[in-house]
């Protein structure tokens, strides 16, 4: 009976590193000082910053089993931020998804290959692509979201 409260009590902390869509725009709305601390609040530890070759910052933070969940912030010229989640399994991509589609978004394009999967969508203020990759060799598949305001540009 007591693990059974214990894991009661704890399941909360597990599933809070999971985003959901509010989560997604929160992140698109926000400069990436806010971002990290919303961030470390849903248990997301810092993992790296790397500087691309055109000097576009991007900051790593993951969470989960063997870091399976991770959100790359892409820091623009202007310091509005791109967003890149992948997350844990498919039942909270599948939510994210579900939410997209009610919540007035417009399916621009799709793509197929052997190895994934993606689908863009837009609605009067976001932008999103929603992929499911599937590496060579491996029976698992992992998912991929980019999220933005399409008031920006992601060639800034």
């Amino acid at each position: 009976m007591k693990n059974l409260i214990l894991l009661f009590l704890l399941s909360p902390l597990v599933c809070m590193a999971q985003l959901n869509y509010k989560d997604l725009t929160f992140l698109a709305h926000n400069k990436i000082d806010k971002n990290i601390e919303y961030i470390k609040h849903k248990g997301y530890v810092f993992r790296q910053e790397k500087t691309t070759g055109d000097g576009t910052k991007q900051v790593y933070y993951e969470k989960g089993k063997l870091s399976r969940t991770m959100v790359v912030m892409r820091v623009l010229n202007n310091l509005s931020v791109v967003i890149s989640y992948v997350p844990e399994d498919q039942n909270n991509f599948e939510n994210i998804q579900n939410e997209i589609n009610k919540t007035g978004f417009n399916l621009i394009d799709s793509t197929s290959s052997d190895r994934d999967s993606c689908s863009s969508y837009q609605s009067k203020e976001y932008f999103t692509k929603l992929c499911e990759v599937q590496f060579p060799g491996s029976t698992e598949k992992s998912h991929n979201i980019t999220f933005y305001r399409r008031d920006i540009s992601s060639n800034n």
